[in-house]
């Protein structure tokens, strides 16, 4: 039997995921999900849905670092999303302060046609002091004004240095960005203090307790540098790559997956380098499996979601619980951006053998 162009694309794809160490397919019967306080069961979690077509492959370790990739074996919003920094350099956005200045806020335009994706825990540089986006956002064509939650990551300044808002094109940690999802009253006080915990850590000089002078930083510019080359040689990443999962030692730190692989390719640089510079912030000994990282993901699956509006387009599921964080932004039935990060240490812990894995909460 003859197959089409498309057949052969999906069979080609498929050997090509077959042939990887050990990789796991999720297949899963999922539950429906929470919409507000009734449960749905007439509706998919689009969640679940993406779960099921996820596939994870083989680890890169390096420096206490794993990465782990995500791969779909189905495509549910092939869109062309420009991100903050596509935005930026087109100047289809505009980022400044609140009038009067607002530390939780700060005030976002679309001047452009175009549905703009901002992730959250991206860093706003510039204006009266850096902030760190709450949560992702995806920014309707011709929105105006719209008011959207911050922190700062820089205490110790409150002058313009310039007008607007933008962007170095780095993330927070996986620390700060899921205090930042929490959106917790303690939320800021502690992302101050573990701002100036890293840079202690780190050996960073910064006259006004600026996250970004991590980043700045020689010696860590070339440290970080080191990891991004190892894992972009040995990881490889294929065609159909739309997330991953990191570990930090023997911990599952933060889970990143993509409507498709053209969003993931734009977001990867900045979650590396993140991710590297946790990593950076002591001496993790071991590493994560990739059957850990399976079975985390299927704990997501099964979650209890709730629903809620977004900021302007979509709306967000979000579950959380003593085990982990989760948040998804959708639009128009699809997963634009999951997100999922696991408690403290004290709480769950992540390893090799059965008795560190993360149970799979139903």
């Amino acid at each position: 039997m003859h197959l089409n162009k498309e057949a052969r694309k999906e069979e080609t794809k498929m050997k090509r995921t077959l042939a990887l160490m050990g990789i796991w397919t999720l297949f899963l019967m999922l539950p429906a999900f929470t919409a507000g306080p009734a449960a749905r069961a007439d509706q998919d979690n689009p969640v679940a849905s993406l779960i099921r077509v996820l596939e994870v492959g083989k680890p890169v370790s390096t420096k206490g670092l794993t990465i782990i990739p995500v791969y779909t074996r189905k495509v549910f919003d092939p869109s062309e999303y420009p991100t903050l920094e596509d935005a930026l350099k087109m100047k289809w956005i505009e980022v400044s302060e609140v009038e009067g200045g607002r530390v939780p806020q700060v005030k976002i335009s679309n001047l452009s046609k175009h549905v703009l994706f901002l992730m959250g825990g991206e860093i706003l540089t510039g204006a009266r002091q850096d902030r760190l986006l709450a949560q992702d956002v995806l920014l309707g064509p011709g929105t105006r004004n719209l008011m959207v939650s911050v922190f700062c990551v820089e205490q110790g300044r409150w002058v313009y240095t310039s007008q607007n808002f933008y962007s170095k094109s780095n993330l927070g940690t996986y620390k700060l960005r899921a205090k930042a999802a929490e959106q917790a009253p303690a939320a800021q006080s502690e992302i101050w203090s573990e701002v100036r915990a890293q840079n202690e850590k780190l050996n960073v000089a910064s006259g006004t307790s600026a996250y970004q002078d991590a980043y700045d930083n020689k010696e860590n510019q070339a440290a970080i540098s080191g990891i991004e080359r190892k894992m972009n040689e040995e990881l490889r990443l294929a065609e159909d790559t739309v997330g991953v999962v990191i570990g930090v030692g023997t911990r599952i730190v933060s889970l990143d997956v993509f409507a498709n692989a053209a969003l993931f390719k734009k977001q990867w640089p900045k979650i590396l380098r993140s991710s590297a510079l946790s990593a950076l912030q002591g001496d993790p000994q071991g590493h994560i499996g990739q059957k850990q990282a399976a079975d985390f993901l299927k704990g997501l699956a099964g979650k209890e979601y709730r629903r809620k509006a977004a900021l302007d387009l979509g709306y967000e599921l979000e579950a959380s619980d003593s085990a982990v964080m989760v948040k998804a932004l959708v639009h128009q039935e699809a997963v634009i951006h999951l997100t999922g990060f696991p408690q403290e240490e004290s709480k769950v812990k992540i390893g090799d053998s059965p008795e560190q894995r993360m149970p799979v909460i139903r």
